[in-house]
């Protein structure tokens, strides 16, 4: 069992934790997760970095918006205003599946915040049927007074039979969907089966490094996906991960470390030619 870290609260309702010292990195979950998703990275990003993985709102310590009818802007509203109060300083973002919608609406609407954002098993343009499908999902939980059926996610996000650290990963992650917040995990489902990756004419605006990065068995995040977002950026690059799915930090950390590492670095190399 892994233990759940010890968090703080800020003063806007986002639980997060912290390690480390350095340069500021942010970590956002996905659906229906919570911030110890990051376990993998954490330990060898805070060797150079502040990291802060965070509750994403209405998931695991951190509050639900006030608002029901919250969409995407407002949780990055939440997430930019206690950058502002905590962090007091421009970040690199990153995050994973809504997170990466997350982190991806930050760096645009909060370029001066922001100096680098890394985007895992991310979406964009779905299929019609791909988008349906999703939509019926969100539908289909709203409707449902308990999230009792963790199966299905589970097998989209792992191999059918998962063996050795997989199994471990996958177990969390059931334990994780089986805990969280009804209401928070229907609601920011809703929100990610509304949302179909950032608008093109957006992602090239971006004038800072961007990676995305997906598993080649995830076909609803799959690496045309990431192969098209990096392309529209002007410091774009992507990466798949052979023989991975949807959750890649946590099932192959070895090489998502390696590349995250090196686009730190590259952060701060751009930062510091441009000072």
């Amino acid at each position: 069992m892994l233990k759940t870290r010890q968090r703080y609260k800020s003063d806007n309702g986002l639980a997060y934790f912290k390690s480390g010292s350095g340069s500021p990195v942010v970590l956002i979950h996905g659906v229906g997760l919570r911030a110890e998703a990051w376990l993998n990275q954490e330990p060898v990003l805070s060797q150079h970095h502040t990291v802060y993985a965070i509750d994403m709102p209405g998931h695991g310590e951190s509050d639900l918006l006030v608002k029901d009818d919250a969409g995407l802007d407002e949780y990055v509203d939440v997430i930019a205003d206690w950058i502002n109060r905590e962090i007091q300083a421009p970040v690199i973002m990153m995050g994973h599946s809504m997170g990466s919608m997350i982190a991806l609406n930050f760096a645009i609407r909060y370029s001066e915040l922001c100096v680098g954002v890394a985007a895992l098993n991310s979406v964009y343009r779905r299929s019609p049927q791909a988008k349906q499908a999703v939509q019926q999902r969100a539908l289909d939980m709203l409707n449902s007074t308990a999230l009792d059926n963790v199966t299905t996610p589970i097998i989209r996000w792992f191999n059918q039979n998962p063996q050795g650290l997989e199994k471990q990963m996958a177990d969390l992650c059931e334990q994780w969907l089986l805990a969280a917040p009804v209401t928070g995990y229907a609601r920011a489902y809703q929100i990610f089966s509304q949302n179909d990756g950032p608008e093109d004419d957006a992602l090239m605006t971006l004038q800072i490094p961007a990676i995305f990065i997906t598993g080649d068995g995830d076909t609803n995040s799959s690496g045309q996906m990431s192969e098209r977002m990096a392309t529209l950026c002007p410091y774009g690059r992507y990466a798949v991960i052979e023989n991975s799915r949807h959750m890649v930090q946590m099932t192959h950390p070895d090489e998502i470390n390696r590349l995250l590492a090196e686009f730190v670095q590259q952060c701060g190399t751009q930062i510091r030619s441009q000072a």
